[in-house]
């Protein structure tokens, strides 16, 4: 069966779509790297995933729209549909999601804050008793470790007289 022009523009037009839905991802990509910063081997994780959704994303439109024909004008509207997106979408898209997500964020960071306002002021109450148990224990303690120190070295004295009479018998 030969191609019709008809059925190679639905075709490019689907690489096009392709093409776009391929800097999308990317974009989400971007989008948390800037937003979560990561060492080098999650970057490179992250890459290596991206090539494999790229991958399955050509891979869906060759099969959907051209029965898995691979033909070269194929990749030239993938190629047109990342330019496109990347000239059309990508500053709108990447300034709407980062908005969003710091918005999120000051939300997120709001509610905590209101939630935990009561266990703060709870600690800052109970601190005050906490404190006062902590010194009165840590000066019992520290008044039996003094005693004991000093029962120590009263024993020991005696050792030392103990054996000083044993020798001299």
């Amino acid at each position: 069966m030969f191609p019709t022009v008809g059925n190679q523009a639905y075709v490019f037009l689907w690489c096009v779509l392709g093409g776009m839905i391929i800097a999308f991802i990317y974009d989400i990509f971007r989008i948390r790297r800037k937003t979560i910063k990561a060492g080098n081997l999650i970057v490179y994780f992250e890459d290596f995933i991206y090539w494999i959704l790229v991958a399955l994303v050509l891979f869906a439109v060759v099969y959907v729209s051209n029965d898995g024909e691979i033909r070269g004008y194929l990749f030239i509207g993938a190629l047109i549909g990342i330019i496109l997106y990347s000239l059309l979408l990508s500053r709108i898209i990447m300034t709407v999601f980062i908005f969003t997500l710091k918005l999120i964020y000051r939300v997120f960071r709001t509610l905590c804050i209101i939630l935990f306002f009561p266990i703060k002021v709870l600690f800052r109450i109970l601190k005050i008793p906490a404190k006062i148990i902590y010194n009165g224990l840590r000066m019992v303690f520290g008044k039996a470790h003094r005693i004991t120190k000093a029962k120590l070295s009263s024993f020991y004295t005696w050792k030392k007289r103990f054996k000083n009479i044993i020798k001299k018998i």
